[in-house]
């Protein structure tokens, strides 16, 4: 069911996605510090550029990736049946557009960003999920994530103003919960085939 050579093709290609959307979420945090628009603002990016932030973003994807379909598969009575893959880029192409409006929609206050991103990333969960397992994992995520932002500014690992740190907070929980969903519909969508065979071979014996 989950030989090896499953586990690391799936696991390379979360691994992908997950650094791939590190550095589309990094490219529109440069857009928006370089639009005209903010032109006051200080010229520091609102995001850790850091070149191992990539790889751990890559890591805890391709970690929420692989463990969403194993609980998901264990904790539900129902077969994993494969989606149309046109459900899992709607997911994405929803949590694209989240990261553009937290860059590119100018809130009047980061308590409604925060607000606004929170009610749209619990939209997503359950247009697109609706399990309890997925909105644990988005929020385990989304806490690790801040945690672990605070203790890199706490170290000085990545340097922000005032203004931007709480800027980064206001959009980061809500982003990573969406991207958590994101990477789950797409783990789920890639062991589909592998768990439908694993009950076939269960249902002949």
């Amino acid at each position: 069911m989950r030989s090896a050579s499953q586990l690391v093709y799936r696991g390379l290609i979360l691994f992908l996605i997950g650094t791939l959307f590190t550095f589309v979420l990094n490219v529109l945090q440069t857009q928006r510090h370089s639009s005209p628009f903010h032109h006051h603002e200080k010229s520091q990016y609102s995001f850790c550029t850091k070149w191992w932030l990539p790889l751990i973003c890559g890591l805890g994807s391709a970690l929420v990736g692989l463990i969403y379909p194993c609980l998901k598969y264990k904790c539900s009575d129902q077969e994993m049946r494969c989606q149309d893959w046109s459900h899992v880029l709607r997911c994405v192409a929803m949590f694209v557009g989240i990261n553009e409006a937290c860059t590119k929609v100018d809130f009047p206050s980061n308590l409604q960003l925060c607000l606004s991103l929170a009610v749209i990333s619990v939209g997503m969960w359950w247009y697109f999920d609706r399990t309890s397992i997925g909105f644990g994992i988005g929020i385990v995520a989304a806490v690790l994530a801040t945690l672990a932002t605070q203790i890199l500014v706490y170290h000085k690992i990545c340097i922000y103003s005032e203004r931007e740190f709480s800027y980064v907070k206001s959009w980061l929980p809500c982003v990573v919960f969406s991207g958590g969903i994101t990477v789950a519909i797409i783990g789920k969508q890639l062991a589909a085939n592998d768990f439908s065979d694993s009950d076939n071979k269960s249902h002949a014996e």
